[in-house]
């Protein structure tokens, strides 16, 4: 693994979010991420390519923005 993974709070920083509301939104499945440890209550990471490629799957042109699977 090459990519340093970020938390929570980091990446809240960058996309302008609360790390409660990056948490939420990642147990809502908007974001991909991992939970280290494999256990519940384990801390949660990022992969920056990873959230960027999803932010790009989401850009909206000309055509109306599709609606996440989660709001669905």
């Amino acid at each position: 693994m090459s990519e340093r993974l970020l938390t929570a709070v980091e990446l809240g920083a960058l996309l302008g979010l609360s790390p409660s509301n990056v948490l939420d939104r990642w147990q809502a499945g908007d974001l991909p991420g991992y939970r280290l440890f494999g256990r519940k209550g384990g801390p949660v990471r990022f992969r920056l390519s990873e959230i960027e490629a999803a932010l790009e799957a989401w850009r909206c042109g000309s055509e109306p923005c599709p609606r996440p699977e989660s709001v669905r």
